[in-house]
């Protein structure tokens, strides 16, 4: 035991994870952030379009609705896409934070420290999770306290723990994405830019916001879908919330971890050839 102990570095993974933990604990901008955005995206996004399939009204609407959204509520369906929106972006940006260690010279002061450069990774990847896992819980709650009017609410317990499960493994592949592509880039201004490139098709693409089978027929985009590791976060978050699945749900946790372990492992090893002068 003593052994496994110190071959995983439990110290400096600790202390790395700490320090992420005490930065977002001592930014007020970032906490207020935290408690207010849930509020924002479903009071100002996800309520609004949520008013374009109302379930009152005609037989037909009711029908047409069931046959769209697998018989959920337009917001019950939007819900989980607001809480995969937060963990993809909440994910990748552990590149940025990353780049910005490293330009203030953090980054310098550790890597010479005796430790391998996969515990500091490791650490950092584990702080930014915590945060972005109590995000995501806060956003599925707030989503369960409007539901009371707009018809959602949490399956089971297994259910949540199942979506919790698919949360985790959902940030992991982002924050690995974050730290293999951050670690091509010198400059945050370059990889900020990068991001803003690749999340948005990322989002759009997943079933987060419209069901995937609405856009089969158009060309790349229902394609594309399928190679987006966001579809599968989506679906499996949805589905242990909701009860309605778009594909099979071992199919969803097994491509997830897929993603979640090779991105984990890529982002390790940009991490560790990472030069800081």
């Amino acid at each position: 035991m003593k052994k496994i102990k110190e071959k995983l570095e439990l110290g400096p993974i600790f202390s790395m994870w700490l320090r992420e933990i005490l930065r977002f604990f001592t930014s007020r901008g970032r906490i207020i952030s935290t408690f207010v955005q849930p509020f924002l995206f479903l009071g100002l996004l996800t309520i609004p379009m949520s008013q374009l399939f109302r379930a009152e009204g005609s037989p037909q609407a009711q029908a047409m609705q069931k046959m769209m959204f697998g018989g959920t509520s337009f917001y019950a369906f939007l819900v989980p896409g607001i809480i995969a929106m937060g963990l993809l972006f909440g994910g990748t940006m552990g590149g940025v934070s990353v780049l910005w260690d490293k330009e203030f010279g953090f980054l310098k002061e550790v890597m010479v420290a005796p430790v391998r450069r996969t515990s500091l990774m490791i650490g950092r990847s584990l702080g930014a999770m915590t945060i972005g896992i109590v995000q995501a819980l806060m956003t599925t709650g707030v989503g369960v306290l409007f539901g009371i009017w707009y018809d959602f609410h949490i399956q089971s317990v297994g259910g949540f723990f199942l979506a919790l499960l698919c949360m985790i493994l959902t940030f992991a592949t982002f924050v690995g994405f974050g730290l293999t592509f951050g670690g091509l880039f010198e400059e945050t201004e370059g990889f900020m830019a990068f991001l803003m490139l690749i999340q948005m098709p990322l989002f759009f693409c997943s079933g987060a916001m419209v069901p995937i089978k609405q856009i089969k027929g158009i060309p790349v985009l229902y394609q594309f879908c399928y190679i987006n590791p966001l579809t599968y976060g989506v679906d499996g978050i949805r589905g242990a919330l909701t009860g309605v699945y778009s594909m099979n749900p071992v199919l969803d946790l097994l491509v997830i971890l897929g993603c979640a372990i090779l991105f984990l492992v890529l982002g390790a090893f940009e991490f560790s050839r990472m030069e800081v002068s």
